[in-house]
């Protein structure tokens, strides 16, 4: 039961990210006055509508993943050229409102991560003794619960990483621990002992340091935020020319049963956090990879308004929609690839 609600978490995260993307481009066409004939959150058969009073349709469809946003066409109520019709609209509008849903992607992104650095936190160790090992030499020291490690042979400690690393330098001679317990500084000598652990005789000293939620303050979540969203475009941009140039990677490339086994798994693991920290991620490349130039997406729509401006005039529309479905073939083409891929991971 539990697992099947990491499912469901994960299949409404994939559907919120994209219907939040078609908002985008629903509340550019109302302002800048295109007419939308109806805002479809899922795809199929409709389950529910109902009309506004702006005349805007509402429906929600039999399969949750994204959504729709339908403007009207040239041809709606019988008129060869309607006047509120996308392709009436001047160029900055049309622009607007198809950079519109990357943007709110990207809006998305930043504020998930936002929140997850400076409200709910990232999980993280402190060099602060959580537990300690019976039999080994921190017990048997006077090391408490709580002690706060200040420096392991004179070397100052603010990670467990730094105190393990003191540790496995110092070897199998004495080593002098500065704690902190209640606000006051003492001295602990131990002798690491020799333990079978995983198979192997290590050194140790018998320490488990505190587990504890990291949070940062509201400038630094902000700084935190953009310099994410940063490394995120360099990864991501980093991957698509490989996979461009030389094919590499194309064995890790996975469609929506791929994204939502991946959060369903990372949220179980890892929890909250994990969750928001992997929709930021995919609202973030849901964004990006709409500006690419592909024909069908956000990108090439503005590769044909920046034509149209420098023309002076309008593409053919039959030779602009053979374009447009010959980049869709390939999408679809693309995304079945990812399906098997998605299949094959899961029957493995």
């Amino acid at each position: 039961m539990l697992n099947l609600f990491y499912w469901i978490a994960a299949i409404v995260m994939l559907g919120v990210l994209i219907m939040l993307h078609e908002l985008g481009h629903f509340w550019a066409a109302r302002a800048t006055g295109v007419r939308v004939v109806e805002f479809a959150v899922g795809f199929g058969k409709k389950l529910w509508s109902r009309r506004a009073k702006s005349g805007v349709v509402y429906s929600v469809r039999i399969l949750p993943l994204g959504g729709y946003c339908r403007f009207v066409a040239d041809d709606e109520d019988g008129m060869e050229s309607h006047p509120e019709a996308y392709s009436a609209q001047k160029v900055w509008k049309r622009a607007l409102i198809s950079v519109a849903g990357p943007l709110v992607n990207f809006v998305t992104a930043f504020v998930l991560l936002f929140l997850l650095f400076a409200a709910v936190g990232l999980p993280g160790t402190v060099a602060e003794v959580g537990a300690l090992m019976e039999g080994l030499p921190a017990s048997e020291a006077g090391f408490m619960v709580g002690d706060k490690i200040i420096s392991v042979d004179g070397k100052p400690v603010e990670t467990p990483e730094d105190a393990s690393l003191a540790i496995a330098e110092a070897g199998e001679r004495e080593i002098l621990f500065v704690v902190e317990r209640d606000g006051e500084q003492m001295e602990l000598t131990v002798t690491p002992a020799y333990t079978v652990s995983e198979g192997a005789a290590r050194l140790m000293v018998g320490i488990e340091y505190r587990r504890v939620t990291v949070r940062l303050g509201l400038g630094t979540s902000l700084a935190a935020s953009w310099e994410q969203m940063v490394y995120m475009s360099r990864m991501l941009y980093d991957f698509v020319r490989t996979l461009l140039v030389s094919g590499e990677g194309a064995d890790q490339l996975s469609g929506p049963i791929g994204l939502v086994s991946a959060v369903q798994e990372q949220t179980a693991a890892y929890g909250l956090s994990a969750y928001m920290n992997l929709a930021a991620s995919i609202s973030f490349q849901l964004g990006l990879l709409n500006l690419l130039p592909i024909p069908g997406l956000d990108g090439s729509k503005l590769i044909f308004l920046a034509i149209e401006k420098i023309r002076g005039k309008r593409m053919d529309p039959n030779k602009e929609g053979l374009v447009i479905l010959v980049g869709f073939g390939l999408m679809v083409c693309l995304a079945v690839f990812a399906m098997y891929q998605d299949i094959t991971r899961l029957l493995q």
